[in-house]
């Protein structure tokens, strides 16, 4: 018997393809990879699953669902007292659909968990949604496993282009990883490996990579030579981070990003002397952000990459600031952090100022 289990499912659709008219389950394999949907579409084939779900016994359940299956033979193989349970879904309308149906099932009591471009019709994007859910679940995992939580990675549901590679993450961060196969009665089971990650040192000699990687830049083979082989796969001439590579950045870019105001990634921004004094007088947390928002800029400078939501880049209203044309949010909490900046004639962008207020 487990005291406390913290199980952590992949999401996939079966609950929403399962049961439902070829000509739905054509048009849910249609719109697979997309964010939004027609809701007038997808709202009675959710209700009908819900309503289904709600009369149906455990073995109906279990047969309805991949995901539901798996949780009850976690259930019958460790008998916990306590159950903690994470969801993990793709940043689809269907997959949050279907984790919301499995959420319903287990009593409304699950955390979802998803990481923007979570979907396979782009690789890099996909690739990178696939770091920050590896920093999501180490940061979850390690809180659970400080507490005495045991932890379970359930892989029966869910997507195989994720699966494979959760399942390595599993046997880094949890204790067990499990799969039930379609028609088995008991559990597959592996155990975690005794895998030593990166300590700090060996990633702050090369992180100028990892920052690269992280916000999608493409980077040579050659260009990499020295960074331990267990951090980085090699695909036709360039490299990606693995999943150690992921773990071991998640839990050692504060530190590193906390220590220094690192280079500017693209040669299209400079920062000037002033910038780098004020950044010397932030809190550690600041100092990330800070880091974080460069190296975010970079990419949108270099490659124009998306900047996330929350890093806002816009024209300052008047002039509020003497030289300083353009604002970039570098953190929102507490007094709002902000980089100054203006354009040069030759295109670059330089940053003027450091501020936490307007």
């Amino acid at each position: 018997m487990t005291e406390r289990l913290l199980l952590v499912s992949t999401c996939g659709t079966s609950l929403l393809t399962n049961g439902t008219s070829a000509e739905d389950r054509a048009w849910l394999t249609k719109v697979a990879n997309d964010c939004e949907v027609d809701s007038s579409r997808l709202g009675p084939i959710v209700e009908d699953r819900r309503a289904v779900l709600a009369a149906a016994d455990e073995p109906t359940r279990c047969r309805m669902s991949a995901e539901l299956n798996g949780i009850a033979a976690v259930h019958r193989r460790y008998t916990p007292r306590q159950v903690s349970h994470v969801i993990v879904h793709t940043d689809t309308a269907l997959g949050k659909a279907a984790a919301q149906l499995v959420d319903a099932a287990l009593g409304n009591a699950a955390l979802l968990l998803s990481a923007a471009g979570l979907r396979t019709d782009n690789l890099s994007s996909f690739r990178a949604a696939l770091a920050d859910l590896s920093a999501q679940l180490d940061t979850l995992v390690a809180s659970y496993r400080a507490q005495g939580w045991f932890v379970v990675f359930n892989l029966t549901g869910g997507f195989k282009s994720l699966n494979g590679y959760l399942q390595t993450l599993a046997m880094i961060l949890a204790d067990r990883c499990v799969f039930l196969f379609e028609g088995a009665p008991e559990l597959m089971e592996i155990p975690r490996l005794p895998v030593r990650l990166a300590e700090v040192d060996e990633l702050r000699a090369h992180a100028r990579t990892f920052r690269q990687l992280a916000v999608g830049y493409a980077v040579a083979a050659d260009a990499a030579q020295g960074v331990p082989d267990s951090l980085l796969m090699e695909v036709d001439g360039e490299v990606t981070t693995s999943t150690l590579g992921d773990v071991a950045w998640a839990r050692h870019r504060a530190t590193l990003f906390s220590e220094q105001l690192h280079p500017p990634l693209s040669r299209k921004l400079q920062v000037a002397e002033s910038v780098r004094r004020e950044f010397a007088g932030l809190q550690s947390e600041q100092k990330m952000q800070v880091n974080e928002a460069l190296d975010e800029f970079s990419a949108y400078l270099d490659n124009a990459r998306e900047l996330p939501r929350s890093r806002l880049f816009k024209k300052l209203l008047g002039k509020p600031v003497p030289g300083s044309t353009h604002e970039l949010y570098a953190w929102s909490d507490g007094a709002a952090g902000r980089l100054l900046g203006h354009f040069e004639p030759n295109g670059v962008f330089v940053v003027d100022r450091l501020t936490k207020h307007l």
